[in-house]
């Protein structure tokens, strides 16, 4: 699977633009990680933030978070932040690259990394922000048609809002929207 996955996502070059709130004036700078997990049928690792936290409190996510002034790239960013939300060592994942970035109305602009990790490693949550973990097939995140779409007016703009369901779980908002770029990328 490794590398039959890696040949189809680094030979499709991106097309597009950035999407999300495209707007919005000094974005601060955030990171994602797309850890597909290395399995017969690979699945994309989630989290749910914790409610008590003070943006997107109670949402399904994808490991990650602001870029630090330490963080020598995105990658790394996103490599520390699965590390300390979920415990996914950063030697364990194989980088593959990013997807479009990712605007968002509370100004951040994501950079989502996508990368190959290991179907077995021992999660850790860091209970502070997550209390949740758990895995959707890929081959769900990939189906185009598994996506719901909403119309909203964002200054003047309208502005696609994705949603994917998945068993008991509502994905939703930024991370969706990053799982339809990468649908639309290997599509």
């Amino acid at each position: 699977m490794r590398s039959a996955f890696a040949a189809d996502f680094l030979l499709r070059p991106l097309a597009g633009r950035p999407h999300g709130a495209i707007h919005v004036p000094s974005p601060r700078d955030a990171a994602v990680l797309v850890a597909v997990l290395d399995k017969p049928n690979p699945t994309v690792l989630l989290t749910r933030r914790t409610a008590t936290l003070r943006h997107h409190g109670g949402q399904v996510a994808l490991p990650g978070g602001r870029v630090d002034a330490t963080d020598p790239s995105h990658t790394q960013a996103a490599l520390r932040e699965a590390w300390e939300e979920v415990g996914l060592l950063p030697q364990e994942v194989m980088p593959l690259g990013t997807l479009n970035p990712y605007y968002t109305v509370s100004r951040y602009r994501i950079t989502p990394i996508v990368g190959l990790a290991p179907a077995d490693f021992p999660w850790q949550l860091s209970t502070d922000e997550v209390d949740a973990v758990f895995e959707i097939p890929l081959s769900v995140v990939l189906d185009l048609n598994a996506y719901q779409q909403l119309t909203i007016n964002r200054l003047g703009q309208a502005h696609p809002v994705y949603f994917l369901p998945w068993q008991d779980w509502l994905i939703w908002g930024a991370t969706a929207a990053i799982f339809h770029d990468l649908a639309r990328h290997l599509a």
